[in-house]
């Protein structure tokens, strides 16, 4: 028996291509290696019947995709945070906003984000890392220190890592705008799609090759509770992340440039940890999201808009900091929110992800480092034969490590089946 479509990944990218297909009247089977659903969106339970996400979390008012989603799937979205009044910044040991500036640092600010969108009117990706791009453009120390701090605070790598050209695409930190929440979890999502799904939908399924075969069809050998099962395929869609693909041996008509992107496109490092405290203990409604200087560079509370006294915090550790965590990420992440808030009580429980070391992830979200965004970019979308590709790393480049990211993908990949097979 050929399949019309199999889907590698029961991410958002993966289901929502599905979704799609079945929509449209295609037949097509999900293979997730997993025990559960979700990929890099995971929500837990916490306390007192609260919850918190592991992975993605946010959504802004421009994600039209996911928020058409959630509209039609009937899950209700709470405000989270409103830009710029609730992004702070723990600097000199103050909690301080953009409005809060001295007159010298908002001119710093000021300057750099005209420079850096200066790179984006040019559509420039020079061979600097941000690093290098903020001591050979003489910017301000302050300056500085903001922006590295933001490329471990966006991006989960280093700013010795990542390439100026990329970072500069998301250089409106501190800017107007609002972003939302999944009332319930972004798992909701999730399993709104699955429950569409079925059992078209298998988890436990790790695939362990593909192969387009001389015949054109997509041959892909899946692992089961009773051994290795080849199934076929008309057309395959492969939504993992890459840092997971290049494992694993595919067999199918790549460009260079194709081949070259899947073995290096590289994935930041992140540790997300949820602590749960029995009040707040802050003073303002909304904690907002603070960023400082520490072995986690994010802190937020998800959970303002939930019911009850308890209170949960986000802690967000990118980059090589978030490597060194290893076992010690609970008790490194209250020492981080015990550096602004001294006062902060025991907490009530916790739950703690590192992404890095997720078999099925390897890593948190895709990053460029210099030059390889004009040098991938083109070929991310691109099919290779039969086979078709979705996940955040394919969505244009404003969605990238966002679920509104995955979900486009899915549906632009689906797209591009239901054409190849008209």
């Amino acid at each position: 028996m050929v399949l019309q479509t199999i889907v590698v990944g029961a991410g958002l990218a993966g289901l929502s291509a599905a979704y799609e297909l079945v929509r449209a009247g295609q037949e097509v089977q999900v293979f997730e290696a997993r025990e559960r659903l979700g990929g890099r969106v995971h929500t837990v339970q916490l306390n007192a019947g609260q919850y918190g996400d592991l992975g993605a979390e946010f959504v802004d008012d421009n994600h039209t995709a996911l928020i058409n989603y959630a509209t039609e799937f009937e899950i209700k979205l709470d405000p989270a945070c409103q830009f710029p009044d609730d992004l702070y910044w723990y600097v000199d040991g103050m909690l301080r906003n953009r409005e809060s500036f001295s007159a010298e640092k908002q001119t710093a600010l000021e300057n750099l984000f005209e420079k850096l969108q200066l790179l984006i009117e040019k559509q420039h990706d020079p061979q600097q890392t941000l690093d290098e791009w903020l001591e050979t453009n003489q910017q301000p120390p302050f300056a500085k220190w903001i922006a590295r701090l933001s490329a471990r605070s966006l991006f989960a790598t280093d700013p010795e890592l990542i390439g100026v050209g990329f970072f500069a695409y998301f250089n409106t930190l501190g800017g107007s705008g609002s972003n939302m929440r999944l009332r319930g979890g972004s798992s909701r999502l999730v399993d709104a799609l699955a429950k569409v799904l079925g059992e078209r939908v298998h988890t436990r399924t790790p695939v362990r090759r593909i192969q387009q075969t001389e015949n054109n069809l997509v041959s892909v050998s899946i692992e089961t509770a009773n051994g290795l099962v080849e199934a076929k395929a008309s057309t395959v869609i492969v939504a993992i992340p890459w840092s997971v693909l290049r494992h694993i041996p595919i067999v199918a008509p790549f460009t260079d440039s194709q081949q070259d992107a899947i073995f290096h496109l590289p994935y930041g490092s992140l540790v997300k940890t949820l602590l749960q405290y029995p009040y707040r203990f802050w003073s303002k409604p909304n904690f907002g999201i603070t960023l400082l200087d520490a072995e986690y560079q994010v802190v937020w509370e998800p959970s303002f808009a939930q019911m009850g006294t308890e209170r949960i915090l986000s802690c967000f550790s990118g980059g090589s900091r978030s490597v060194e965590l290893s076992e010690n990420a609970v008790d490194r992440a209250i020492a981080t929110v015990r550096t602004v808030y001294p006062e902060a009580p025991e907490i009530v429980t916790s739950r703690s992800y590192d992404w890095s070391a997720d078999e099925w992830s390897k890593g948190a979200y895709c990053y460029f480092r210099p030059g390889d965004l004009d040098r991938f970019n083109p070929h991310l979308m691109q099919r290779a034969g039969h086979i078709f590709f979705a996940g955040e790393h394919t969505a244009p480049v404003e969605y990238r490590g966002y679920m509104e990211g995955a979900i486009r993908s899915g549906q632009r990949a689906a797209q591009q089946v239901l054409e190849s097979v008209r």
